[in-house]
C-alpha cells in the first residue's frame, strides 16, 4: 500500500498506480491477466492501461492480433517528473504575474488567535514595511489585553518612522485612553461621533485589512487584498473629516 501512496502523490489515481505496479510485477501481459493481479475490473483495467499509455508508464506490442502491455522502467518515472518541473519553470513567471494581479485571484484570509496571534498580527504591520497605517472602530484598548508588549512595539513603530492614524468610538474610556496615549509620537487621534463600547477594530496598512477582536480571548482575521484595502482607505480619510480631534 506504500508504493501505491507515492505513486497516487506522483500524479497517478490509486487504480492507475495498482495497474502500473501489477503490470510492472508479471511483466509483459495481457490486459486480463493484469486486471487479475491489481484485482480491478477486467473493463476498468482496459481505461486504465489507456491513460497510462497516454501519459507514458505503459507500452504495448501487438502478438496475434492480441495487445500484450508492459510498465516502462521506474527511472522513466523521474524524467517525467523533470519534464514536468521544466514545464512549470517555463510559466512560472506567468503564474506569477496573476498572483500579483489585483482583482484576479481571491483574497487570502488568515485567523490569528490568542494573545500570541495578536502579537503575530502586530509584528506584520511593522514587517511591512509602510510608512503608515490606518484603524478605527474599536473602545478598547490593545494596552489592555497585550500591555507589556504594546509599549516595546510602539517603540519600534516610532524608531521606524511609522505613523499611526486612528479614530476611536466617542465613550468615556476612550476619552481616558487618549489622555495616556497623546504623549505618542507619529500619532494622529480622533475621536468619531459613534458612541459605542466595542472591542472590535479595523486596521488597514499595505494592502491588508485586518479586524481585530480585544476580548479576553482576542483574535484576528487578517485579509489581504489591494481593492480591499484601498477601498478601506479612503473610507478612514471620509470617516477622519468628519471626526474630532481631543
Amino acid at each position: 500500500m506504500e508504493l501505491v501512496n507515492n505513486l497516487v502523490k506522483f500524479g497517478m489515481s490509486e487504480k492507475e498506480a495498482k495497474t502500473y505496479l501489477a503490470c510492472l510485477e508479471i511483466g509483459e501481459s495481457l490486459a486480463g491477466d493484469i486486471s487479475l493481479k491489481s484485482k480491478l475490473p477486467r473493463t476498468l483495467t482496459y481505461d486504465l492501461l489507456e491513460r497510462l499509455i497516454q501519459i507514458g508508464l505503459i507500452s504495448y506490442v501487438k502478438k496475434e492480433n492480441k495487445k500484450y502491455f508492459s510498465a516502462v522502467e521506474p527511472r522513466e518515472l523521474i524524467r517525467i517528473l523533470a519534464e514536468k518541473e521544466r514545464s512549470i519553470k517555463e510559466v512560472l513567471p506567468e503564474l506569477e504575474k496573476l498572483n500579483k494581479f489585483p482583482g484576479i485571484l481571491k483574497p487570502k484570509v488568515e485567523v490569528f488567535e490568542g494573545k500570541e496571534g495578536m502579537k503575530a498580527v502586530m509584528e506584520n504591520i511593522l514587517r511591512s514595511g509602510e510608512k503608515e497605517f490606518f484603524g478605527y472602530g474599536s473602545s478598547r484598548s490593545s494596552f489592555e489585553i497585550i500591555p507589556g508588549f504594546m509599549e516595546g512595539w510602539h517603540k519600534r513603530r516610532i524608531k521606524q518612522n511609522m505613523v499611526m492614524n486612528a479614530i476611536y468610538n466617542s465613550t468615556k474610556d476612550t476619552l481616558n485612553k487618549l489622555k495616556n496615549l497623546s504623549s505618542l509620537k507619529l500619532s494622529n487621534f480622533k475621536v468619531s461621533s459613534i458612541k459605542l463600547e466595542s472591542p472590535t477594530a479595523t486596521v488597514i496598512y499595505g494592502d491588508f485589512v485586518v479586524l481585530q477582536s480585544w476580548t479576553k480571548e482576542p483574535f484576528s482575521v487578517v485579509i489581504k487584498n489591494r481593492e480591499m484595502a484601498e477601498n478601506q482607505k479612503e473610507y478612514f480619510k471620509k470617516l477622519w473629516k468628519i471626526s474630532k480631534r481631543v
